[in-house]
């Protein structure tokens, strides 16, 4: 879903890997290999920022558009929109995070397909 969505931004830009993209930005594989995987516990702003300041439409990444191309951030966003968009990043991050965390404590899983399963105590 989240992750899905800057995969695609990645890819629109021309990252063919999450590691060009990273040295590109100054962070870690890992780090986008997270994002990407829904795995994050802090979405990075700079990579947010990044992909919005390259032409990524920011109501593609929060899932308030299917267009994932936009100009750029002053063409397609008014200031004003910005810390608004920002700030809706931010509260999805918030509740990815209160998400993830259940699931852990109720010692469930997601598959790839989006399906919840009992994690397995073994591993």
């Amino acid at each position: 879903m989240f992750g899905e969505r800057f995969k695609k931004a990645r890819e629109f830009l021309g990252f063919s890997s999450q590691n060009s993209v990273a040295k590109k930005i100054g962070l870690t594989n890992q780090s986008i290999r997270k994002i990407e995987r829904d795995e994050i516990k802090n979405l990075n702003w700079d990579y947010v920022k990044y992909l919005i300041e390259n032409g990524i439409n920011p109501y593609f990444l929060i899932g308030k558009s299917d267009e994932v191309a936009g100009k750029n951030l002053e063409d397609f966003v008014k200031k004003s929109e910005y810390e608004d968009v920002k700030a809706e990043l931010e509260d999805l991050q918030n509740k990815f995070e209160i998400v993830q965390e259940t699931l852990q404590l109720l010692q469930i899983e997601v598959d790839e397909d989006g399906n919840l399963k009992k994690r397995d105590p073994n591993l």
